[in-house]
């Protein structure tokens, strides 16, 4: 098998998406750090709980986006999500019909977005929620569905 068939595709939630929650954590410490620059009293509980805050941001954040994971393979598109008790689902290619990129403005912004995989019909459809170059994996996905149903899909 050449290389660029055993090319395998793995992403989970951007961290783009999480812009909002990494500003405020920047605003709390510059102002800690304005107070602390211009010798003003600084509360210890004040200053704990910012910390404290600011630890709990990065660390749900980071749990979230290790929750939900994509795998696109050689026949298949592999969805994974939990933590403790991980479910899988597969879609094969031969029931993927076709692929739509969904971006808010924001999204669009900063390039990641949400991908509808579907499945011969509207109505049955696989959410790949928030990735880093939507129009990217979708190209990856077509590629590789284009291999396996011997170059016939467009």
């Amino acid at each position: 098998m050449k290389k660029e068939e055993q090319e395998i595709l793995k992403v989970s939630n951007s961290r783009k998406l999480y812009i909002p929650f990494y500003l405020m954590v920047i605003i709390l410490l510059g102002a800690i750090a304005y107070i602390k620059y211009e010798n003003k009293p600084l509360n210890d509980v004040a200053l704990k709980l910012v910390l404290g805050f600011c630890a709990f941001v990065f660390l749900a954040t980071e749990i979230h986006r290790l929750g939900s994971s994509y795998e696109v393979n050689n026949h298949s598109l592999i969805h994974r999500k939990g933590y403790f008790s991980i479910s899988s689902k597969r879609l094969e290619f031969g029931a993927i019909s076709d692929c739509d990129v969904r971006q808010n403005l924001w999204q669009r912004i900063w390039n990641y977005g949400d991908v509808e995989v579907h499945l011969f019909s509207r109505e049955n459809t696989t959410l790949v929620k928030y990735i880093d170059k939507p129009y990217v994996f979708v190209e990856f996905l077509q590629k590789k569905m284009r291999r396996v149903r011997g170059g016939r899909m467009r």
